[in-house]
């Protein structure tokens, strides 16, 4: 009898969860932010790094562009996992 009632109570919080609607805008401003996020730092990370670089060894702006461009290369592939990863919740 106690298995029967839990299983009951079970269904009814799955039925609610079912009928309420998703919070849409919350998930999309969430999501907005992670991308703005992920690109900005990693394309700093990149800059600073270049930076750095091209102060230690004196080779002017190379290592700068080279940082740049692979802090936006791993930006874009970060914002695609977590866009994948938005779309398969959904």
């Amino acid at each position: 009898m106690p298995e029967k009632k839990e299983k009951e109570k079970e269904k009814d919080r799955e039925k609610k969860k079912k009928r309420q609607p998703p919070n849409s805008a919350l998930q999309a401003l969430a999501v907005t932010t992670t991308i703005g996020v992920e690109m900005a730092v990693s394309v700093l990370l990149g800059y600073y790094g270049g930076r750095y670089l091209d102060g230690r060894f004196a080779t002017g702006p190379w290592f700068l562009l080279a940082g740049v461009l692979v802090g936006l290369a791993v930006g874009v592939v970060g914002v695609y996992k977590t866009l994948m990863g938005f779309f398969e919740r959904e």
